[in-house]
């Protein structure tokens, strides 16, 4: 015991520094490796936030081409009706502005970066109000504008069912490409002009139209390209 007393009393400064250096070693390792992880997340998070941008670009396409579309169907609308309610005359090109007065339009999107955000965990975007905000787009905004959409859409079945049936050759006549020109050919002009219920249904159908383009689409468009501006600072700031 004295012996190893003795040799303890004598070495303790090289005991020591070798304790010192183990545990900066250990604790040298242990950064490195949250070093390494906290460099993995970054390099997650700017992935996952680079494609959300993407999408959302995609989608800002589709938003910016349906409000053309919608304006246009606006344009006609007011167009068939001014000529319904002022006696005007039938002309071959009126079956262009009859068939945009109601558009099957789909807002195609995509939210693949944002479910593979959720799926890894929320928390991987490091910044607190860019990540409520995303939630917020995704997990609310674009609900609330689909059951919009979805009740649009459903209001053009019903007049492709029921109103347009017997007043018109035929529905669905579009041309193809990235717009929905097209033509429908009243049968009976004329009889348009005193039918209560076709008038009635497209001067809703215009009320809708506006509704539509100046509130849930506007409101879509200004979101997302507010988001697309914030995702560019957010990735500025991480790529430094």
């Amino acid at each position: 015991m004295k012996r190893i007393l003795h040799t303890l009393k004598e070495k303790w400064p090289e005991y020591l520094l070798e304790i010192v250096v183990l545990v900066i070693g250990i604790y040298g390792a242990f950064e490195l490796s949250n070093y390494g992880e906290g460099q993995a997340r970054r390099r997650a998070e700017i992935e996952i936030l680079k494609g959300c941008r993407t999408e959302l670009l995609a989608d800002l396409a589709d938003i910016d081409l349906n409000i053309s579309e919608l304006q246009k169907s606006m344009q006609s609308i007011n167009l068939v009706l001014g000529l319904l309610e002022g006696n005007g005359t039938y002309h071959d090109s009126l079956s262009r502005h009859f068939n945009y007065t109601l558009l099957p339009l789909h807002f195609v999107h995509s939210t693949s970066s944002f479910e593979m955000l959720k799926s890894k965990g929320l928390d991987l975007v490091s910044n607190p109000g860019l990540r409520a905000r995303l939630v917020r787009l995704y997990d609310s905004q674009y609900d609330f504008f689909l059951a919009g959409e979805a009740e649009e859409l459903a209001e053009v079945q019903y007049g492709m069912r029921h109103i347009f049936p017997g007043r018109f050759e035929s529905g669905y006549n579009f041309e193809g490409g990235p717009t929905l020109e097209g033509t429908l050919v009243p049968l009976d002009f004329e009889a348009l002009k005193k039918d209560a219920e076709y008038l009635y249904f497209l001067k809703t159908q215009r009320n809708r139209t506006r509704s539509y383009l100046g509130y849930f689409y506007a409101n879509l468009e200004n979101s997302v390209t507010a988001m697309i501006a914030e995702l560019d600072t957010e990735l500025a700031r991480l790529e430094q």
